[in-house]
């Protein structure tokens, strides 16, 4: 099975060391341009002119994503720089600020707040030392699946047991 691509986009092979593909270099940098600028890695895809390679004419938004995280844009590993260190930093933040998620500010209503009964267990000796069995057991990959259903339900009887309801305000 052939390989899509062995050299990374914008670069290509001169006498055996690793050199700049203009044209494909020249998109390389539009595309950090058009990402550090507001652009989404889907309408950059879009824009694309240029075929990624001969077997994928066109490009999708991993492919873009790939590219702004490909540090060897920055001349690493033998690589010619394409982008500078700035630009890389500015995409790559940028990238984690849209990546991000900001849970919205939870908006509590005093009126809302009622009387929550809550219920706990005490662990006892026994209780204990049956979780640390069932623990030993699975950790020893041992085949007695039943016995270990076994104790686990008697454990959860016996937590259950030992239930003890507390109010909370």
């Amino acid at each position: 099975m052939l390989k899509n691509r062995n050299i990374p986009f914008g670069y290509c092979m001169i006498n055996g060391k690793y050199a700049l593909n203009t044209a494909e270099s020249e998109v390389v940098k539009k595309i950090f341009t058009d990402y550090i600028s507001g652009k989404s890695l889907k309408t950059i895809a879009a824009e694309m002119q240029i075929p990624y390679n001969a077997n994928k004419t066109t490009w999708n938004k991993n492919m873009v994503s790939r590219a702004l995280e490909n540090k060897k844009y920055i001349g690493e590993n033998g690589y010619p720089q394409i982008v500078t260190q700035h630009e890389f930093e500015q995409a790559a933040q940028i990238r984690t600020e849209r990546t991000t998620y900001r849970k919205p500010a939870l908006q509590i209503n005093p009126q809302s707040i009622k009387t929550v009964t809550v219920t706990e267990y005490e662990s006892t000796d026994e209780i204990q030392q049956m979780t640390n069995d069932i623990n030993r057991l699975l950790d020893l990959g041992t085949s007695d699946k039943e016995n270990i259903e076994s104790l686990i339900i008697k454990c959860a009887q016996l937590k259950y047991a030992a239930i003890n309801e507390v109010k909370q305000q």
